[in-house]
């Protein structure tokens, strides 16, 4: 394609423009955000976020220009589901810190917001149930939540009677934890029900003996490998097992260790009692 300011158009993948000049050199124009670089472009995209590598730096396609320190390797450049940490040094001193007693300087970032076309903004710490807070190029405070977006919480200049970043965020942290504290109830709830149906589904196992070293099998599918120097037969959810010669613990049937391998003799009752003999005439007693 000719024209009256160039030899050639040509359109490339990822929404790029190579641009042949009338005296043959080349350019590319970024039709994202109307940039232009005298290099082609490298694009690198980490879930809905895309940068352009340009020599040795790494340009946003935001509608405010980024471009990061000189010399940042890719592998430095880190994805966390819903922004890029870019790590940059150049960080403003307005730059306020979620935690200012345990961050540094080292601690904060830049970062490019998934779904966000403005700006790449500097990141001032993580809370406690992973979402973040951000700067922007005017001192404006952000809380960003995965799938939520950003939500102004406050400035550097705060207005009279807007709340000042501290209390804005000692507020947040509360609540991230409480949400955190929550989040991991939950995932430990489920965990719990999901090994209780598993233990209900094998609880016909029973040992078996390959080479010198016992397991326990349920039918033809091993649950625990052949790892120990003896396991008794199952009595309710548990079994008796050998580590080391004359020491002895309890397993649950999927294999999980409730008592260390440490006692000279082990024995359980369908109850769930257990009588741990330490040393001979001293017997210790425990329930499941």
């Amino acid at each position: 394609m000719v024209t009256d300011r160039c030899r050639r158009l040509r359109f490339l993948k990822g929404e790029l423009l190579s641009v042949t000049k009338e005296d043959g050199s080349d350019c590319y124009t970024d039709l994202k955000t109307n940039r232009t670089y005298q290099e082609r472009p490298v694009i690198f995209s980490y879930g809905g976020i895309e940068l352009l590598r340009v020599g040795e730096t790494f340009h946003s396609r935001t509608r405010k220009a980024y471009t990061s320190m000189h010399g940042l390797h890719k592998d430095s450049l880190c994805f966390y589901g819903f922004y890029l940490k870019i790590p940059d040094y150049r960080v403003p001193k307005s730059c306020r810190l979620v935690d200012p007693v345990w961050s540094a300087i080292f601690d904060v970032f830049a970062c490019v917001l998934e779904g966000d076309d403005e700006e790449v903004y500097w990141c001032c710490g993580c809370l406690a149930d992973r979402s973040i807070v951000v700067m922007d190029g005017e001192g404006n405070y952000y809380h960003v939540e995965k799938g939520k977006g950003k939500r102004y919480i406050a400035c550097n200049a705060p207005k009279a009677g807007e709340a000042d970043f501290a209390s804005v965020v000692e507020g947040l942290r509360k609540e991230a934890g409480r949400r955190a504290e929550s989040v991991q109830r939950e995932r430990q709830q489920n965990e719990e029900e999901k090994r209780r149906k598993r233990l209900e589904e094998i609880k016909d196992v029973l040992p078996f003996r390959m080479g010198m070293k016992w397991g326990l099998k349920w039918g033809d599918r091993i649950v625990v490998p052949p790892s120990y120097r003896n396991i008794c037969v199952p009595v309710g959810g548990y079994c008796a097992f050998e580590g080391n010669a004359c020491q002895w613990g309890v397993m649950a049937l999927d294999g999980k260790v409730v008592v260390e391998a440490r006692y000279q003799k082990v024995e359980i009752e369908k109850d769930g009692t257990v009588h741990l003999t330490i040393i001979p005439g001293k017997v210790k007693t425990i329930n499941l």
